[in-house]
């Protein structure tokens, strides 16, 4: 399922919160990238399409769509995935009014693009010393590329954090987390969240059991193994015809690009040629293999694709073949 339910309530608890990092505190910043669902705060981004790559200046902020109140914008900052002194410069600007910072340190929405453990670490003492509370996002890593998320691979414990999705196995749940000072705030410090479904008994014990099969089996050593070996077939196909590729994300959640160096913020991302990815994505649905068309949606692994042989030898079959018709129609990878 979604976290849409989730991330709101992350942001309305720093200004309402106790005396310390918290206290009347309403700006928050956002990493260019990331998505955080469809409410008014997170609905914000870089226009990539307008902006002039050759300028000194940023791109302009902007909302997704219709309808997002613009006195929203001035609460809201955003600095590029892995620009360690833009983050740095955007604290000593306005760290002091800043109430939270959002980061998916793999942006589920964008590639699968991985944030430096050192860019996620640095985060995390900025946001100490300017008492700014950090909310890690997990809605699509949570529970997927470890029993600790990326959070626990990087060594960085957030204020908040945030999951979904793979925590029941795809029955509706989210998940908030957090420090234990934190997380009272629901019932002593006048933080409001609740919901119709909220504690709803199928989809917790999905998520019991999940959870149960995570923590005594290797099920998570299974699909990441899995997404390793795809990997390695994908390249074999792509260096026997000379197409110049790269990976970015986590095995059991990765983003395929056809260049040489992996982009590693939105901008880089969006300034690219994704042209060759399109049109194998395009031919792959109709060989069978369901791939997000979209290159910003990463190859997601689960324990059952590596049970069964049969899926990766089928899965490379069908790239071989989708990768040799868009060569045959002259799309090109870029160089």
């Amino acid at each position: 399922m979604s976290g849409f339910p989730i991330p709101e309530p992350k942001l309305s608890w720093p200004p309402c919160a106790w005396p310390g990092p918290f206290t009347g505190r309403e700006q928050y910043l956002l990493v260019e990238g990331g998505y955080h669902g469809l409410f008014d705060a997170a609905m914000w981004m870089a226009n990539m399409d307008d902006w002039d790559l050759g300028s000194n200046t940023d791109p302009e902020l902007v909302p997704y769509g219709r309808g997002i109140p613009p006195t929203v914008k001035q609460l809201a900052h955003i600095t590029p995935m892995n620009d360690f002194q833009r983050l740095e410069d955007m604290f000593k600007r306005h760290g002091d009014h800043l109430a939270a910072m959002l980061i998916e340190p793999i942006q589920g929405n964008c590639c699968s693009i991985m944030a430096r453990v050192e860019y996620v670490q640095l985060a995390r003492e900025l946001c100490t010393k300017y008492g700014v509370m950090l909310i890690i996002d997990e809605v699509k890593s949570g529970f997927r590329v470890g029993k600790s998320g990326i959070q626990g691979l990087m060594g960085v414990v957030p204020d908040i954090t945030t999951f979904a999705k793979a925590v029941a196995n795809g029955y509706p749940i989210s998940v908030v987390a957090g420090r234990e000072d934190v997380m009272r705030t629901f019932r002593y410090g006048g933080a409001s969240h609740g919901g119709t479904y909220t504690a709803h008994s199928v989809s917790l014990a999905a998520a019991d059991e999940t959870l149960r099969i995570l923590d005594e089996t290797p099920a998570l050593d299974t699909l990441a193994s899995y997404g390793e070996r795809l990997k390695s077939g994908i390249s074999e196909i792509l260096d026997a015809r000379k197409i110049v590729h790269s990976y970015t994300g986590h095995p059991s959640m990765f983003g395929l690009f056809f260049a040489e160096a992996p982009p590693d913020n939105y901008r880089a991302w969006k300034t690219s040629d994704y042209s060759f990815y399109d049109a194998m994505a395009y031919h792959l649905h109709d060989l069978g293999i369901i791939v997000e068309p979209d290159s910003r949606e990463p190859w997601f692994m689960c324990e059952a694709h590596g049970l069964d042989e049969t899926c990766l030898t089928d899965t490379l079959k069908a790239v071989e073949t989708a990768v040799d018709l868009v060569l045959e129609h002259g799309v090109q990878a870029a160089e």
